[in-house]
């Protein structure tokens, strides 16, 4: 694909940490994934953070460490990557979808209250494609219902809403470092909080629940979601350039934006005034009469563009919620049925959004390439 739809930026600087943990003998969790722990809790502005497998293990244990519990409701987005719901679901939980606002595609604040009952223990706004979620809202609506909040930062490192980086909001964030995301370490992922009470749960829960002395004493059931100093090691080195990576996004989202106001058939993802998107995935709206967005997707590939549908299939219309009755915990825990569910925004944007390549290794040359190609299949 002459322009591929993700790229990670490697170079030596990534290539000479690796080099150094091996030699150094240390390959499993260690010092190196420490530094990168203060490194990113200072970069993100909070106290507590630490290293998780990948963003699904981090979503895991932060649900574990909140104590969610079989039959506890949590309040989320449907159009998001799977992981998001299935980790509720995976600790026992219950995920309730709410539909999103078809602007921005995030959790709509004005339909949650109506999703709250008594079972409701937590929402879980999910910062898609790097765009922020309403959090001031979102925060105000948990307060008045004494609910906890689980920030899914996993496509947002660097969004930022008046200033404040996401996953500064919530009680618990976590974060991915999946190969394809603005700060990657290949697999990864991190989880931040201000409660040192939640992040020693987390510690706990991480490492097969083994207490701050280490060694074999161990007082809850845990995980193995620990990382390696090995991918640490990576990650430290692109969180040095995050902020340049961010920077070189946002400015390929401005090309576009001008590019697409000329289209009445192209509507790009909204940007509320005071947010800024980490533009992990630059993904328009199409609503045209004349070709559909598979046939758009076909047409940027076979001028040599990445392009795709991200998640046109929302999680509520997934199989594994269609059968969720197969569930292991559905014969303790009682689930909506997610086939009734009506949740029209969420179904639309699943139709018609297309993602166009935003990487900082796209050129302004590819820019113009892909609105030439745009501009040829609409005309």
């Amino acid at each position: 694909m002459l322009i591929p739809i993700a790229k990670p930026i490697i170079d030596e600087a990534e290539i000479q940490a690796v080099r150094e943990v091996l030699e150094s003998g240390m390959l499993a969790e260690g010092e190196v994934s420490r530094k990168l722990e203060r490194e990113f809790a200072s970069y993100i502005g909070v106290k507590h953070a630490s290293v998780a497998t990948n963003g699904t293990a981090a979503l895991i244990t932060a649900l574990e460490a909140m104590d969610i519990e079989p039959g506890d409701e949590v309040i989320t987005s449907p159009f998001t990557f799977i992981a998001s719901a299935n980790s509720i679901a995976l600790v026992g939980g219950v995920p309730i979808f709410v539909d999103i606002d078809p602007t921005t595609y995030n959790l709509d604040p004005r339909l949650i209250e109506d999703a709250i009952t008594e079972r409701t223990k937590a929402i879980m706004p999910v910062h898609i494609f790097g765009m922020p979620c309403n959090m001031r809202e979102i925060m105000a609506i948990a307060e008045d219902y004494d609910l906890m909040v689980i920030e899914d930062a996993c496509q947002a490192h660097g969004a930022r809403i008046d200033g404040k980086q996401v996953g500064t909001f919530g009680d618990i964030s976590a974060f991915s470092f999946y190969a394809t995301k603005n700060m990657m370490t290949g697999e990864g992922g991190m989880i931040v909080t201000d409660n040192e009470d939640l992040m020693d749960r987390v510690l706990m829960i991480k490492n097969h629940g083994r207490g701050k002395e280490g060694g074999y004493s161990h007082y809850r059931i845990g995980y193995n979601h620990r990382m390696m100093d090995l991918v640490s090691a990576i990650g430290r080195e692109q969180l040095k350039r995050l902020p340049e990576i961010v920077k070189s996004r946002r400015k390929n989202a401005e090309l576009y934006d001008e590019i697409f106001s000329q289209f009445s058939e192209i509507t790009p993802q909204h940007e509320p005034e005071g947010f800024e998107s980490a533009y992990h995935v630059y993904a328009p709206r199409l609503e045209s009469e004349k070709l559909t967005r598979d046939e758009m997707i076909a047409e940027l590939r076979d001028a040599e563009v990445g392009s795709r549908s991200v998640y046109a299939l929302p999680c509520h219309l997934q199989g594994t919620y269609q059968r969720i009755d197969e569930w292991r915990w559905a014969e303790y825990v009682t689930y909506p049925d997610y086939s009734s569910l009506e949740l029209p925004h969420s179904v639309a944007v699943g139709d018609d959004h297309f993602e166009v390549p935003v990487h900082p290794g796209v050129k302004e040359s590819d820019i113009d390439h892909i609105e030439d190609v745009i501009e040829e299949a609409l005309s």
